[in-house]
């Protein structure tokens, strides 16, 4: 069995702890200004997305507690979009997914053969994170065909 990094894996942690809790601002926030342009089923995505971000940062949270970290209460900075078109929202949405996915992949690779119970949590979320981002491209491809 590998020696476990238990300082890297804590570092990692925090870091998607802070991507995800951003999470939760960004999707509410864009929940809020596409609802006004009345798609509801977007509206719906962003807001289960939402729910989504802060079911993982707890989870995360809990896995850095399982190691002795301590979680720090930031997020990660929330860039401002140009514009705030569907179309610009859903991409935003689908650039996070995909830096969330890079973050775990990131976290798994550090952890290979050390902690087969945070292995597996973040074999899960890689999953998660891989179905929202094809998720998100799908509806992208949708406007794109309207």
């Amino acid at each position: 069995m590998m020696q476990f990094n238990r300082d890297k894996a804590i570092d990692f942690l925090q870091q998607i702890l802070e991507f995800e809790l951003a999470g939760v601002v960004r999707y509410t926030t864009y929940s809020l200004i596409v609802n006004n342009s009345e798609k509801n089923e977007i509206v719906d995505f962003l807001r289960e997305q939402a729910e989504e971000s802060l079911f993982h940062s707890q989870k995360v949270g809990e896995a850095l507690v399982s190691i002795d970290g301590n979680p720090q209460p930031r997020i990660t900075p929330i860039a401002e979009l140009e514009n705030y078109s569907v179309k610009d929202i859903l991409n935003a949405s689908l650039a996070h997914e995909k830096q969330a996915l890079g973050l775990y992949e990131k976290l798994l690779d550090a952890l290979k053969g050390s902690n087969s119970d945070i292995e597996k949590f973040v074999t899960n979320m890689i999953q998660e994170e891989g179905h929202h981002a094809q998720e998100l491209a799908e509806m992208i491809d949708g406007l794109n065909s309207d």
